[in-house]
């Protein structure tokens, strides 16, 4: 019996030890999960449609050369084949699929949809119907979606067909052209443009049904999984520079200078770099400012006293700032093959065309670093701050947010209501917004700068810098911590539901 008491005392203690991290945190999870069948449901839900995205991300798009395409992908690096895509895609699939287009016209029409109200009045009157002005701003939405979808589909698919992949002097195209032309045949470039097109609308459908039934923002989570699913490529592509094999042959003899060499120093900072980037968007996207608000009602004749805040959250603006700012920036890369392939060579205009090209404005395909990269991140820098702040006065307006306040009751300590108030709101959200769009232009140009760094002391690209930056990681901790906090507040809700 002692004996017995002794073990047992014993196996209690070393669980009193693990406790912690297994019983509190996995068993807690699992126990939840199990358990609670509407979370069950939701994950279910979610994780089955992640699964038919990254099938749809495979079939190839009807029309499309893939020899030429894995010619590309084997004769030029990762990054520059990335390149290509990202211009109209963001680079998120491995291949040009039927779902090639991704959910960009989508997210395009919503950011659309949110600034009209304040161009038409008439959408402004619906916005503030409540449930039923929302839905019928999101049915706009989808309507929006359709010719914005053709119109991308029907741009990517014009570019695809100019760009000549040739390494042996004879024409390669990803999109064959029609014998004896220039260009593929139109029908076949509006039956391509109706696949991505519905392509696109199909995973407008998915992501909805996410956002409904399944766990977290549906757009927000396909687009992460997109992201999550290049890594692999990068990895490999990097550690392909590495002759691993020799390097663990020197580390077993005793050669740890093996370690040390260019580019195994700059994959490690690399990763050591995103690992502590995460860290601080972690840290930014927590923080917000609070303003304290106070409400003069009193119930039952005592004051009721309680007080409570306006929160402003640090990145109100989220990563819409720089993806308005790429937009603007890509629109020569995109313009300029187009338009040369339409304008006489002894025109002014062909002469300005030539201009951009070798201006900051336009991509160069050289692996040098130049002045130009310089004066585009400067350019860049600044975009995004003047897209941050005039963004941030559209997601919290100063004036709406007053009014609402005087109506029920609740005033800043100190400050007069109406007038006083959104002059005090609009100088804390300016305060805000420069802040963050600010740390925002850092974010998005570190991973800039570093690929420039490592390209200027070691003559190579690192695919994870050019493929994994700062606007990527942003989304991808933003939809992880708001995904955590949407299973938090269902487990609460169960767990009152069968306390009450």
């Amino acid at each position: 019996s002692r004996k017995t008491t002794k073990s047992s005392y014993r196996s209690n203690g070393v669980f009193r030890i693990f406790r912690p991290l297994f019983s509190n945190q996995i068993t807690r999870f699992f126990s939840t999960f199990i358990k609670n069948k509407e979370i069950f449901n939701k994950i279910l839900i979610t994780l089955g449609i992640v699964v038919v995205y990254r099938i749809l991300s495979t079939v190839p798009l009807p029309g499309m050369d893939m020899t030429v395409f894995e010619n590309l992908l084997s004769n030029r690096t990762t990054t520059e084949a990335n390149y290509l895509f990202s211009l109209f895609t963001g680079g998120r699939l491995e291949s040009p699929s039927i779902v090639g287009m991704g959910l960009a016209a989508y997210i395009n029409a919503s950011i659309i949809m949110q600034m009209l109200p304040y161009a038409l009045p008439k959408l402004k009157e619906i916005q503030k119907q409540g449930e039923r002005g929302r839905q019928i701003i999101n049915q706009y939405t989808r309507f929006l979606t359709l010719p914005l979808a053709l119109l991308y589909s029907f741009g990517y698919l014009v570019f695809l067909s100019q760009q000549n992949f040739s390494t042996s002097g004879a024409a390669s195209y990803l999109i064959p052209h029609a014998p004896g032309s220039d260009y593929p045949t139109l029908a076949k470039i509006l039956l391509m443009t109706l696949v991505l097109a519905a392509g696109t609308l199909f995973l407008m459908w998915l992501s909805e049904i996410i956002t409904e039934k399944g766990m977290g923002n549906g757009s927000s989570v396909m687009i992460t999984v997109g992201i999550l699913a290049t890594l692999p490529s990068y990895i490999v592509v990097d550690f392909s520079k590495l002759n691993i094999s020799e390097v663990l042959n020197q580390l077993s003899q005793g050669n740890i200078l093996s370690l040390f060499n260019a580019v195994s120093v700059s994959i490690i900072l690399s990763i050591i770099g995103i690992l502590v980037m995460i860290v601080v968007l972690i840290f930014i996207n927590e923080s917000q400012r609070n303003i304290p608000v106070q409400y003069a009602r009193r119930v039952r004749g005592a004051e009721s006293g309680k007080g409570s805040s306006l929160p402003i959250k640090f990145t109100l603006t989220g990563v819409l700032p720089i993806i308005f700012t790429y937009a603007i920036l890509s629109v020569p890369q995109l313009l300029v093959p187009i338009l040369e392939k339409v304008t006489q060579p002894e025109s002014g205009f062909y002469q300005f065309l030539q201009s951009l090209k070798t201006s900051f404005l336009y991509a160069s395909s050289d692996a040098v670093v130049n002045s130009n990269d310089t004066v585009y991140a400067i350019v860049y820098f600044f975009l995004v701050i003047i897209f941050g702040v005039f963004y941030a006065f559209i997601v919290l307006n100063p004036k709406e947010t007053a009014e609402n306040l005087q109506k029920s009751g609740a005033f800043v300590p100190g400050i007069r209501p109406g007038k006083s108030t959104e002059k005090y709101i609009s100088s804390v959200l300016l305060k805000m917004g420069v802040a963050g769009s600010v740390v925002l232009a850092f974010i998005a140009l570190v991973p800039i700068l570093a690929r420039d760094l490592v390209l200027s002391s070691t003559g190579s690209q690192l695919a994870i810098l050019s493929g994994i930056g700062g606007t990527t990681l942003l989304i991808v901790v933003s939809v992880v911590l708001d995904t955590i906090r949407q299973y938090r507040s269902l487990r609460a809700t169960k767990s009152y539901e069968r306390y009450s």
